[in-house]
């Protein structure tokens, strides 16, 4: 699967009403936006508006204040923008995530459905608060950012079968952002806050101090140090018991740690993350958990690096200067969802079992498959049989390939083994014979 892929990229200041109706506003001018209109009210079962504003109230009021600016903006009652943009709808979808905290950089992808994503980065200076720019879930919302501080923080869904009265995983992370300027101070506050959810949060400040916070309803567990890694599990010993199975959470961990452990700078790590043939590139688009963007943040500098989709250049923001003296921004990010070397076949299934099961298993998938292009990264193929395959221009590195069998009728037009063309190895092979050299 590969599609153009654009996020709008919002920019608001001024009070938080004034922020709600600047960014109902900007919505408005995207094609998303200019289909509000005509999109049904959707009130979540069970929604109450009272109970809502008593949550925003006594932890966000900022927020609060900006859905009446939101809800002005959008010409819609206040009722269906706290209902569809804050608090109201407690249930979450299950997605990926995953980040790296090492060297003082915080790296991360972000995995989820396309069609349920914002494709909004906005970058917000609300009177009262903290400066800061991320990406938005349902307007109000942050997935992660950095703010103006150089504190990071993304969420990192776990489970949702515990759950209770609470504050929704977005708006805990738009609340870090908003009220905290080091890992200290997110740490203490997610101690405090009521978690509807079991979640991890993982947090970078300008210190290079990082934490995982790992919330549920349950209670909260905390991991800190200088060099961490975090996706969709938890790890202390109090809180495995709240683990769903999970064992692409489990597999993308180990590449995290080994990254956090060499600290490659931000160029490297930004390419380990959102090469499309990388260990924690996801490519579940189809079944929710595609990698939709990727950032790389340095909270000393305040420097924000980011891309949407895969393999591509990112771009450099200076959250700091936007905040200080309203410095441009883009008004948009433009990528390729899924990558530029696209490892996927045209039925959308999985190419290359990073969770999917055994070699044997996706061997099938190579029958008959269009595999131009792909790229192929610790993959077992052990005993594979490729037969009418195209793979020009394929990419195999660490591949086991004992056993397996490739046949002539495969398309091998620029594609090498050991620096060598194929083409060239087939014809000294036909030579050779017809010398009848053994």
């Amino acid at each position: 699967m590969t599609a153009s892929w654009t996020v709008d990229v919002i920019t608001c200041r001024g009070s938080s009403y004034d922020v709600g109706r600047q960014f109902a506003a900007g919505f408005r001018k995207t094609p998303r936006g200019r289909a509000f209109k005509r999109r049904k009210e959707r009130k979540p079962f069970g929604f109450s508006l009272k109970n809502a504003e008593a949550a925003l109230t006594t932890h966000a009021p900022n927020i609060w204040e900006e859905l009446h600016g939101l809800a002005d903006g959008l010409e819609i009652p206040l009722a269906r923008a706290v209902a569809e943009f804050s608090n109201g709808r407690l249930r979450y979808p299950a997605r990926g995530c995953s980040a790296v905290m090492t060297g003082g950089l915080y790296g991360r992808n972000y995995d989820f459905s396309p069609g349920r994503y914002d494709r909004i980065l906005a970058a917000i200076k609300p009177d009262g608060v903290h400066a800061s720019i991320g990406f938005t879930d349902r307007f109000t919302g942050r997935d992660d950012g950095m703010n103006e501080k150089g504190l990071c923080v993304g969420l990192h869904y776990v489970n949702e079968k515990v759950w209770q009265p609470g504050l929704v995983c977005i708006l805990i992370v738009r609340i870090v952002l908003d009220q905290c300027a080091t890992t200290a101070e997110a740490v203490e506050l997610l101690r405090r806050l009521p978690h509807g959810l079991c979640f991890n949060y993982s947090l970078l400040d300008a210190t290079g101090h990082a934490a995982v916070v790992e919330g549920s309803p349950a209670g909260v567990a905390v991991r800190e140090g200088e060099a961490l890694a975090c996706t969709n599990h938890f790890q202390s010993t109090d809180m495995i018991r709240f683990n769903p199975r999970n064992p692409g959470s489990k597999g993308r961990l180990g590449p995290l740690e080994t990254w956090a452990q060499e600290r490659p700078d931000r160029t490297a790590l930004f390419a380990l993350l959102n090469a499309s043939d990388s260990p924690v590139f996801a490519h579940a688009y189809a079944r929710g958990g595609g990698t939709l963007h990727t950032f790389v943040c340095d909270p000393k500098t305040t420097e924000f690096r980011v891309g949407v989709g895969g393999d591509t250049d990112p771009v450099t923001l200076d959250v700091g200067a936007w905040a200080c003296d309203g410095s441009p921004l883009p008004a948009r990010l433009e990528g390729v969802l899924g990558g530029r070397t696209a490892p996927f076949d045209a039925k959308k299934r999985r190419l290359f079992p990073t969770e999917a099961g055994s070699a044997g298993d996706s061997a099938k998938v190579f029958a008959g498959a269009n595999l131009a292009k792909a790229a192929f990264r610790d993959v077992g193929l052990k005993d594979a049989t490729f037969d009418n395959v195209d793979l020009g221009g394929a990419r195999f590195d660490d591949i086991n390939f004992s056993g397996a069998t490739i046949t002539e009728n495969c398309n091998f037009k620029g594609m090498t083994l050991a620096g060598v063309p194929v083409a060239d190895l087939f014809a000294a092979y036909r030579a050779a014979k017809n010398r009848g050299d053994t």
